[in-house]
């Protein structure tokens, strides 16, 4: 009788432990969630830091790198309204497919765009 209550009293603790660390998990997994899409139009333009409408959280934009030079990059807006991760040292742009940024060397290279390289 007492290892019963004390059996189902260990289930239930467990339980909510549980339930606890899934939530503290689903709590810090939103610093990565994706920010709505903005709505640039056709300008070219390199979307500040201090814009609120991106597809990629400015949590995550800041830590990412390129991973030629392992400096920071930038959301960048072509023409055609497609989003990319743009290295203004080498003009390497990593393309951004539904949310996921593709920071490898072969796409940056594929996509290099030498009129966007800054001093």
């Amino acid at each position: 009788m007492k290892f019963g209550k004390l059996l189902r009293f260990g289930i239930i603790a467990g339980a909510g432990a549980l339930v606890y660390r899934v939530y503290k998990q689903y709590k810090a997994d939103q610093a990565f969630e994706l920010a709505p899409v903005s709505n640039l139009g056709s300008n070219t333009t390199a979307v500040s830091a201090s814009s609120t409408k991106r597809s990629i959280s400015p949590e995550l934009l800041e830590i990412l790198a390129c991973p030629v030079d392992k400096k920071p990059v930038e959301l960048y807006t072509d023409a055609s309204g497609k989003e990319w991760l743009l290295n203004p040292r080498n003009g390497y742009r990593y393309p951004i497919e539904d949310g996921i940024p593709i920071m490898l060397i072969d796409e940056g290279e594929k996509h290099k765009d030498t009129s966007l390289i800054r001093a």
